[in-house]
Formats: structure tokens, sequence, C-alpha cells
């Protein structure tokens, strides 16, 4: 894989930021994917630091992937000077997934990481690996086997991917599946999603079914079916902090040329984020 790396704001502070926002990029995006975000610059100017890390060209299915991301973490840390109780964590696609694994454990407490994130929030990232598995695995036997296309094409990378990563299917493994997962509906408690329940979350997914069912998908081959379950879940285990964000006609890909995706970091009211942030920062 390619090098670990970051990119900090503000470079040199003068003082100590009063919190920390770190933000992962989907797989496939570097420490640049969010350089046309308004977010650093709404952050800083209220004494935040915020980080943009990049663990490598990782999904964060993998438990080396969450070791080199909490090196980075700690990194940053150090570097900002900031009160580890005063960190938040987040990120598009992939880049939610890893932010909402790191979370899950830190919290679970079995693993010593650098923090314990205050508050969480993903966009629109694959949450459940089974579900995401069986989603892709109908959408492709939906289509047939000389299906085209990139949605196709993208099920069909990431179904043997999937496979090679856990060691089969969620049939043949589902221990691996469910223990690599943020959220597991098939079990009672929500797997690991338990241990969000006291934590200030936010969720964002953008489920167009009229762009969707044109490439052959359905709400259980979206990633908005996770988000929507997670805040479910919690809700009904008592939870008053996690927030839904459903979004329409905002989903536009600027790193694939400007086409309409709903699966984009664009669905994000950056300025509704960072005021959501610094609430439950308490800053």
């Amino acid at each position: 894989g390619g090098p670990a790396e970051f990119v900090f704001f503000p470079d040199a502070p003068e003082k100590a930021a009063r919190a920390l926002v770190l933000l992962l990029p989907p797989y496939g995006g570097g420490a640049d994917y969010y350089d046309d975000s308004r977010l650093p610059g709404l952050l800083t100017a209220q004494g935040l630091a915020f980080a943009v890390l990049h663990a490598g060209p990782v999904g964060f299915l993998e438990p080396g992937d969450i070791t080199r991301l909490d090196a980075l973490v700690a990194h940053v840390l150090q570097r900002s000077s900031v009160d580890r109780r005063q960190v938040a964590i987040g990120g598009f696609s992939a880049g939610g997934t890893g932010a909402l694994r790191y979370t899950v454990l830190a919290l679970a407490g079995q693993t010593p990481l650098a923090v314990r994130p205050r508050a969480a929030f993903s966009v629109d990232a694959p949450l459940d690996l089974e579900r995401w598995y069986r989603g892709m695995d109908s959408h492709l036997r939906r289509l047939g086997p000389q299906a085209s296309g990139a949605f196709a094409g993208e099920s069909r990378f990431l179904v043997g991917h999937l496979q090679r990563l856990m060691g089969g299917t969620p049939d043949e493994k589902p221990e691996i599946y469910r223990e690599r997962s943020v959220l597991s509906l098939a079990l009672p408690d929500g797997g690991h999603a338990r241990h969000l329940k006291d934590l200030p979350l936010r969720l964002y997914s953008e489920p167009d079914m009229a762009f969707y069912i044109e490439h052959g998908l359905d709400y259980g081959s979206i990633n908005a079916y996770d988000q929507v379950a997670l805040a479910s879940l919690l809700r009904a285990q008592g939870s008053r902090q996690v927030s839904l964000v459903l979004t329409s006609g905002r989903g536009y890909r600027a790193d694939l040329g400007g086409v309409r995706l709903p699966h984009a970091w664009s669905i994000v009211d950056e300025a509704e984020l960072a005021d959501w942030l610094l609430k439950h920062l308490g800053v």
C-alpha cells in the first residue's frame, strides 16, 4: 500500500486547540480528498484542530487497518496538544466505516486506542458487512453473469474482495463478518453497535431509489440501509444522541467529474455538521 499520511489544519498552531476533528477519506481517496471541503475552515475558525488521516488504500475491514489508523491518531493528537477526551471522528464511505469501527473498538475498551471519540459521524458508509455482501450478491444475480457497467463491476469486485478478506461468504464465516462489522443486524443487540448507545452520533445518506433502481439496486444493496438500521436500533436501545439525516438531490461526485451519484460527500451540509460538532465537543 501507499504511505500513511495526513493533512493538518492549522499547520502551525499558535496555541493548543480546543478540540480535534478527524476525517477519513473513502477507499481510494488520499489525504487531499477533502481539499474542497468547507469543514476545515469552519472548525479552525472556532479554535479547533482538524486533520484528514490517510491510512493507505484500505477499507478499514482488517485489524491491521485500525492499528495503522490509531498510530496516525496518536501522532496527530500529539501534534495538536488537544485533550484526548476532546476528539471527534468521521468519514465518507469506507472512511465512515473506519471512523465507526475505530469508535466501537475504543468504547468497547478491549483494545487500547489513542482516544475514545466524544462524537462520531458516518456519511453513507457500509456498516453491516453481511448486509453489504448479500446486497451486492443479490444485485449481481438480478443483473445476470454478463452484466456490465460501474455498479455491476463494483459489486463483482467487492463480493470477491470480502470473500478474500473474511475467508469466505457470510454463510461460511458469519463470526468474522460480525466481528469486523460496526452493525450486525443478525444479532439481537446489533453486535458492536451496542457500544454506540450513549455517544453523539450523526448518520447521513441519500436513498434516491429513482436513481438506484435504474442500475438494478434496491434498498438492501445501498448503504442507506445501514445508516437507517443503526439509528433505529440505537433509538430502540434508548439512545437520544443519534441523529439521522436523509437528503435528496445533493449527491454529486466532484472526484468523478461532477456526475450525479447519491453516494457522495456532497450530501453533507458542512455548516450544519460543523455546528453539530462544536455542540457535542462542548466548545
